[in-house]
This record gives C-alpha cells, sequence and structure tokens, in this order.
C-alpha cells in the first residue's frame, strides 16, 4: 500500500478533495476517448452524415451552457433519423437569446440536463462524419460539455460556411440566411436547432450538386475540417 500511496496511479484512483476542487487533474488520465477517422478516399454519398446544430445562452463555450441540440443523420444521401431535445442548462437564460431563439427559461426547467442526454447524442454521432455551419462555434461547446462529463471526442467535422466561402466567392453574406435566400430555401423555424439542420443540409446539398460537384470524397473537404 505505501508503494501505491507515492505512485502516480494513487493519486489518479484517489485525488485529493483540492484536486476534486479544482476539477479532479486525474479526470484527465481517466476519459472517455472517442475517436473516429473516415478514410481519406470515403465517398460522401455513401458516408454516414450527421448535421448538427446547438441553441446556447451565450458564445463562450467554457462559460455558456446549450440548451437545446438538434441533430439529423444522414446515410446514402438519406435523412435516417433524428435527435432533438432542449435541455435545461442550469444557469440563467437572457432575453436576449430567448428573443433570438424563442426558447424562454420556463421551457427548460422540466428538461433533462446535459449529463442525462450525452450518452445518447454521442451513440447518435457515433462512426458519422459531423457537419455545422460555422463549426467552430458548436463544436466548442461539444468538446467543452464533454470535457465536463469525462469525454474527449476526437471526429470529423467539416464547416459549411468555410465551405460557401471557397465556393461562393462572390455571394457578400455566406450566413445560413444569405444561403437559403440565395438557394430558395425555407426555414420550420430559424435558430432553432432542428430547422437550421434541415437547412444546413439543404445548402449542402445544393453546394454539393452545384459549385461543388467536383468534392465527392473525404479528403476533398478536408480543407473545410474544424477540430
Amino acid at each position: 500500500m505505501t508503494l501505491l500511496q507515492n505512485s502516480m496511479i494513487y493519486d489518479i484512483l484517489f485525488p485529493t478533495d483540492e484536486d476534486d476542487a479544482h476539477g479532479a487533474q486525474g479526470q484527465l488520465f481517466l476519459q472517455k476517448v472517442l475517436r473516429y477517422h473516415p478514410r481519406p478516399d470515403a465517398l460522401l454519398k455513401e458516408s454516414s452524415i450527421v448535421i448538427f446544430d446547438f441553441e446556447t445562452t451565450g458564445l463562450d463555450s467554457l462559460r455558456d451552457r446549450i440548451i437545446e441540440v438538434g441533430a439529423i443523420r444522414f446515410e446514402n444521401g438519406k435523412r435516417v433519423a433524428d435527435f432533438s431535445t432542449l435541455i435545461n442548462p442550469e444557469v440563467p437564460v437572457s432575453e436576449t437569446i430567448t428573443k433570438i431563439t424563442g426558447i424562454t427559461p420556463e421551457m427548460l426547467v422540466s428538461q433533462p440536463r446535459i449529463e442525462s442526454i450525452m450518452p445518447d447524442l454521442l451513440s447518435f454521432f457515433d462512426k458519422s462524419i459531423l457537419v455545422a455551419h460555422n463549426a467552430e462555434f458548436d463544436m466548442a461547446f461539444l468538446k467543452s460539455a464533454c470535457l465536463r462529463l469525462g469525454y474527449q471526442v476526437e471526429w470529423p467535422c467539416f464547416c459549411t460556411l468555410k465551405l460557401s466561402r471557397q465556393l461562393l466567392p462572390d455571394l457578400e453574406s455566406k450566413n445560413l440566411d444569405s444561403l437559403a435566400k440565395h438557394f430558395g430555401l425555407t426555414f420550420a423555424a430559424r435558430h432553432r436547432s432542428i430547422g437550421d439542420c434541415e437547412v444546413t443540409g439543404s445548402v449542402l446539398q445544393a453546394l454539393l450538386e452545384k459549385e461543388g460537384a467536383h468534392i465527392q470524397q473525404w479528403k476533398d473537404v478536408q480543407p473545410f475540417q474544424v477540430s
């Protein structure tokens, strides 16, 4: 026992109260790592692709929290499953966020907390190429939430915002509203996660059928990947 107490393993398995107060140093060694790396020549049209979107209490992935998750899985180009839920963030939701999203604090009180839905969400994402519009934002919130819950995710994700900047250089704005107007798309619900996922999916499809017809394999979209 004395040898164990003098080892790093002891500190990891039995962190001190001080370690717990500062985020449990040992947790860094015990996180569950989730990885997926598609082959460079994997065809996008034959891949499992999940388009996802978060609504949050703010813009800071370290301090703010997710209040809604939306995700749509496509396999062989067909929509096969949806994942959608509100989340109780356990922090205040500002009037500004309510005005943008339509999500009120009262709507969130009885909703599940992030730790309850994360296993199902990660299972939904598993072995898929992730896609989001302004993906750096959504991936930052995903990774931050995962780290707090003991997960480390290393999944491929590419950004339709970056892709549209490359393929539509003459379009003045590349936000989702401008792209929807450019391609003649309508939102079921703007700034609600599933509604934004649906439009992102349609934008991606339009880009790959027109200006991006040459983009067919995972390696073709890696320049637009976010980590």
